[in-house]
């Protein structure tokens, strides 16, 4: 019997690839490693032709910016924080979505935290995004005049802009929310609403504070007596499951007049009217704000004050690449409008004062 000795073939270590380099990416993209590198940090400032085609040979080639290396170089992370109350109210997650894609384009990638309308999570999420090492920070704070709050933004020592909150520090992008609210409780006055109703979450920031102050000075120039105004203040945590009280839709001096801010709050007032009965605008007049895909699409057309968050997020994020840019540039504030869009839910009232 004839015995066979098989042959054992050598192990053989599988050749590892070569990384692609960033002269790689130059040759191929017929640019040099400057570009490439200025692609990479600061896309931005490449023109858009010559950006897709290193962007192409990146791909081509596998190329992965070492960002780790990158960072102890330049002592950049290429990442922002945006701290916001919540992600459920639309136009928290439209400014941080376009802010998001804004800072994107720029090379940038943005690290998101909601502290659900509490400052202890925002202390807490503040001292998270530094250990992080962002570059800057946007700030959507939940309580403007919280003094521990304060103090822990006033110690930041990075670029930060702050969104439209009563915070003297950085650059601000600030909402003008008098102007169209005001221009809507005058063609209330001129129909000859005298009682009103102003719905509104109970937190402390600058656009609740805000749409008050205006209402409460409007109706004062129009003569009226403070308790012309009934406002409803419903706390973060309740808004989803809000219920108006139902002794403001009885009795002859019940408002003839409601504005409703946010679109939760919309739906609460809606289902109300419903209950005791009342037609918009046959028995009720509806003013909504920062509540346009609810308000957009109920018939009537619902009146309402609206405002371009797109163009928030892309502001907020121009200033804080700007500020990345030149750190010692004098501080920056940029107030953004509010529109009236007139719908049919506002009429006369049925009893005229």
């Amino acid at each position: 019997m004839l015995a066979y000795r098989a042959r054992r073939r050598p192990f053989m270590i599988p050749a590892v690839p070569r990384r692609a380099t960033i002269k790689d990416v130059a040759r191929m993209a017929g640019t040099s490693t400057v570009t490439v590198s200025r692609v990479v940090n600061s896309p931005h400032l490449v023109q858009a032709e010559t950006r897709a085609r290193v962007e192409a040979a990146m791909r081509a080639l596998g190329y992965v910016p070492n960002l780790a290396a990158r960072a102890m170089r330049t002592r950049l992370t290429r990442s922002i924080g945006f701290l916001t109350p919540e992600l459920t109210s639309l136009p928290n997650a439209a400014v941080a979505e376009a802010t998001a894609r804004a800072l994107f384009e720029a090379g940038y990638g943005m690290l998101l935290v909601s502290s659900d309308y509490r400052v202890e999570r925002e202390l807490r999420a503040i001292e998270l995004l530094r250990q992080r090492q962002v570059d800057g920070l946007m700030l959507y704070v939940s309580d403007d005049r919280d003094e521990e709050l304060r103090a822990a933004v006033a110690a930041l020592d990075v670029p930060l802009v702050v969104l439209d909150r009563d915070l003297p520090l950085g650059d601000r992008v600030l909402s003008d929310h008098r102007s169209a609210l005001e221009l809507a409780l005058r063609r209330l006055l001129a129909m000859g609403h005298r009682r009103f109703a102003l719905v509104q979450p109970d937190v402390p920031i600058r656009p609740v504070r805000e749409r008050l102050a205006a209402t409460e000075a409007t109706l004062a120039a129009a003569g009226l007596p403070k308790e012309t105004l009934v406002r409803i203040a419903v706390p973060p945590a309740a808004l989803d499951r809000a219920a108006l009280p139902s002794e403001l839709f009885t009795g002859s001096d019940r408002p003839t007049a409601f504005l409703v801010e946010g679109g939760r709050l919309l739906r609460a007032a809606l289902l109300a009217f419903r209950g005791a009965g009342l037609e918009v605008p046959r028995d009720v007049s509806l003013v909504a704000i920062d509540a346009e895909e609810t308000a957009a699409l109920l018939v009537p057309e619902t009146t309402r004050v609206v405002r371009d968050f797109a163009a928030i997020g892309r502001t907020a994020a121009t200033l804080l690449l700007n500020r990345l840019e030149k750190a010692h540039a004098p501080r920056r504030e940029v107030v953004l409008e509010s529109r009236l869009l007139l719908g049919a839910s506002c009429a006369p009232p049925a009893r005229p004062a």
